[in-house]
């Protein structure tokens, strides 16, 4: 039997399964991994198989964790000087207090991070605090 449209018509080529957990009437009832469900829906990948997913975000190591905040907090650095544009908003805005607590925090976290970290990561990770610093002191100049 072919597949129905939305507008009543048949269409042979594809066919739309709604795979939503939850609906607009509410959460739809949770079975067990590999019953059927009634609805024709399969259990998501690795659901089944008792996969664990792809990227497991609890086995990533915290000093890892302390790197991608570092970045994070560099790249917000600059976007409160007003030096980047803040890729939300598309526009240059400086907001020096934020700014302030963003390298105050990354000096913090690189502290945590300096006895587990190469020499060379050290030397980099300074390099960037000390020029998030000064290019903080000639925006607070201006």
């Amino acid at each position: 039997m072919p597949d129905k449209t939305q507008d009543g018509g048949e269409d042979g080529g594809y066919r739309v399964t709604d795979r939503r957990r939850v609906s607009p009437e509410g959460p739809r009832d949770a079975s067990p991994a590999g019953e059927a469900t009634g609805t024709g829906e399969s259990p998501p990948a690795g659901e089944a198989t008792g996969e664990k997913p792809a990227a497991d975000v609890y086995s990533v190591p915290v000093a890892d964790l302390v790197r991608i905040f570092i970045g994070e907090l560099h790249a917000r650095a600059w976007i409160h000087m007003g030096l980047i544009l803040n890729p939300g908003t598309n526009q240059l805005a400086k907001d020096l207090p934020q700014a302030r607590l963003a390298i105050d925090c990354l000096a913090s976290l690189l502290e945590h991070l300096t006895p587990v970290a190469a020499q060379a990561e050290r030397d980099n990770l300074q390099r960037m605090l000390t020029d998030l610093r000064l290019n903080f002191v000639r925006q607070s100049s201006t």
